[in-house]
C-alpha cells in the first residue's frame, strides 16, 4: 500500500515540475515531497493533506506566470491521483495491523478502479458541460456562478464535519478477523 501510495506522491508532486520547472516550485515540490512522505509513513491524512496542499499550490504557480493553460483533462487526471491517494493512505490507516488476503486487496482495487472511473466520467461530463456554461453566460454571471460553486463545497464541508464524530472507529483484529470469514463464506 504504502508504495503505492509514494508513486502516487510522486505523480502529485512532479506535476508542477514537469509544467514549469522553477526554483519555486522545486522548492514547494522538496517540501510537500517530505510532508506526503511522512504522512505515507506514518498512515496520517493530516501530514498527507498538507504536502497534497502543498503541491497544489505549487501546481497554481506553476501554471500562472508559465502563462500555461490550465488542461480540464490534466486537471482531472490530478484529481483522480490526488483522490486515489487518500484512498489508499486512509484504507491502509484503517487496517494498519490486519493482515490481507489476496481477496480482500482486489475487491479493494476493483472499488478504486471503479470509483476512479466514475470520478474521471463525472469530471470530464462537468468540464464538457462547464464549457457550455461559459458559452452562454454573460460576463457578470461568472461570479454568481462561482459563489454558487464555493457554496456547494462550503456545505459539502460543513456535511463532512457533521457527519465526523458518527464515523466508525478502525475494527479491532477479531472484527477484521470476522469480515475475511464472512467475505470467504458469501456472506458479506
Amino acid at each position: 500500500m504504502r508504495t503505492l501510495a509514494g508513486l502516487l506522491a510522486l505523480v502529485l508532486v512532479g506535476f508542477p515540475l514537469l509544467i514549469a520547472p522553477s526554483e519555486l516550485t522545486g522548492a514547494l515540490g522538496v517540501i510537500a515531497g517530505t510532508l506526503c512522505a511522512a504522512g505515507i509513513g506514518a498512515l496520517s491524512i493530516p501530514l498527507l493533506a498538507a504536502g497534497a496542499a502543498l503541491s497544489l499550490v505549487g501546481y497554481t504557480l506553476a501554471l500562472w506566470p508559465s502563462g500555461a493553460s490550465l488542461h480540464p483533462l490534466g486537471a482531472v487526471a490530478l484529481g483522480l491521483v490526488l483522490s486515489l491517494l487518500f484512498q489508499v493512505v486512509g484504507f491502509a490507516a484503517h487496517f494498519r495491523a490486519a493482515a490481507m488476503d489476496s481477496d480482500i486487496l482486489a475487491g479493494q482495487a476493483r472499488y478504486w478502479v471503479g470509483s476512479g472511473v466514475g470520478a474521471a466520467v463525472v469530471g470530464i461530463l462537468l468540464t464538457i458541460g462547464a464549457g457550455g456554461i461559459a458559452l452562454r453566460l454573460p460576463l457578470p454571471a461568472y461570479p454568481a456562478a462561482i459563489a454558487l460553486g464555493a457554496l456547494a463545497v462550503f456545505l459539502g464541508a460543513v456535511r463532512v464535519l457533521m457527519d465526523a464524530p458518527h464515523r466508525r472507529q478502525p475494527a479491532s483484529t477479531e472484527e477484521q478477523s470476522c469480515a475475511r470469514t464472512a467475505l470467504r463464506n458469501g456472506q458479506g
